[in-house]
């Protein structure tokens, strides 16, 4: 009985390390782009770039694409294109900025089509580079 306090008190520090260096892992994953993930029909990533660089590159690939955007509009936080592909299905491309240099972008087509989605984060990454 008497090892059980010991057992604990060594327990709770390595467990902490591990539940914090796998937060950090996490964080640093999310960060640029290659790393996707689907939420709610949406295709998310993280850019290392400005918003504007980003919203710039997002226009760029919508028109390199042949998309056609009906609804265009960003400020100093966030950006918005929605529009029609040639197929009659809905696109919504929407920028938010996390940081001075870092914006997360959710692409969502249709219902939740994620290869068109992850065409587009391309072309956005190509338009970037």
């Amino acid at each position: 009985m008497k090892n059980i306090p010991r057992i604990h008190a060594l327990l709770i520090p390595v467990l902490l390390i591990i539940a914090t260096t796998g937060c950090v892992l996490l964080a640093g994953g999310a960060v640029g782009a290659g790393t996707y993930a689907y939420v709610s029909g949406n295709l998310k990533t993280t850019y290392d770039a400005t918003l504007q660089q980003t919203w710039d590159a997002a226009q760029k690939a919508v028109r390199n694409l042949d998309m056609k955007a009906q609804e265009e509009e960003h400020d100093a936080f966030s950006g918005v294109l929605k529009g029609t592909m040639a197929d009659g299905r809905e696109f919504n491309i929407s920028l938010t900025k996390v940081t001075p240099e870092t914006t997360e972008v959710a692409i969502r087509i249709g219902m939740g089509d994620q290869k068109v989605s992850k065409t587009i984060h391309g072309e956005i990454l190509a338009n970037l580079k």
